[in-house]
């Protein structure tokens, strides 16, 4: 690739109903995808959650801790066809408002190891890229050699990406403003993080809240911990709020936006 992309998140409490299970928020969605549009960014890399599409279902059968009895193969089916089902309906917006989409299946292309991502085939990817497409994966099911399966979080996936691809930054669009000091949805108290270094997040953790929503892959506080890997390596994150208008297009075309951004560590 002769540019280095931009890789957006997508919160799975922002393009699904959190409450209702299976339910998309496509009105979040389509509007997003407008936005998406309109700021016009290339290259460009989408992964989106699973919100109450994938995690309901991945909680029901015990995905995340692995293979313990056949019973849960239909889960692991159920929960990557929920998947499908709802990058369907994001990669049909982003067609419909004019985005090159294409989707592309994690459980076809990562192997994670003890949870942990440890294959991932990039070539197809990459060749996407170069031609124009705007690839949509997404928090999946994946194969994990030692623990047969698990869940792979949209968090770990655009982490190991951003580094993967020299990512120029990140942007992760959530259902609050960042990160604050408290959950911003139980306590007024609650202050919004706006610059945070790597070395800084421990410090802030004992206090940091997030979503309520039901999530197998660790709320706010395991975002944050994937995305530092990121930050670490010199990608900048920047964690702004989804579900608010024009901040998804603000955040991409690098305008000023409420939010908490990661600051990446330099080396030297």
């Amino acid at each position: 690739m002769s540019r280095r992309p931009v890789l957006l998140k997508l919160g799975g409490s922002v393009v699904t109903v959190k409450d209702a299970p299976h339910t998309a928020n496509l009105d979040a969605i389509r509007r997003l995808a407008g936005e998406i549009a309109e700021a016009d960014v290339k290259p460009l890399v989408i992964i989106h959650g699973g919100g109450s599409f994938g995690h309901p279902t991945a909680k029901r059968y015990g995905l995340v801790g692995g293979y313990k009895s056949r019973g849960q193969l239909r889960g692991v089916a159920e929960t990557h066809l929920a998947m499908l089902t709802l990058n369907r309906l994001v990669v049909d917006a982003l067609l419909e408002a004019g985005v090159p989409a294409i989707p592309v299946s994690p459980l076809s292309s990562v192997v994670t190891r003890g949870g942990r991502m440890h294959v991932i085939e990039l070539e197809p990817l990459k060749l996407l890229l170069n031609l124009g497409f705007v690839p949509v994966l997404y928090g999946d099911v994946v194969m994990d050699e030692e623990l047969g399966f698990t869940i792979l979080s949209g968090d770990q996936l655009i982490a190991r990406l951003a580094v993967e691809l020299n990512a120029q930054r990140v942007v992760v669009g959530v259902d609050v403003d960042g990160l604050y000091t408290e959950d911003p949805k139980k306590s007024p108290d609650a202050k919004l993080v706006q610059r945070i270094t790597p070395g800084e997040f421990e410090a802030v953790l004992p206090y940091a809240g997030g979503s309520a929503a039901e999530d197998v892959t660790g709320g706010m506080v395991g975002k944050v911990r994937e995305l530092l890997w990121a930050a670490e390596r010199g990608i900048p994150i920047q964690i702004v709020n989804a579900s608010k208008p024009r901040i998804i297009f603000k955040a991409l075309r690098g305008e000023e936006t409420p939010g908490t951004l990661i600051e990446p560590r330099r080396s030297g």
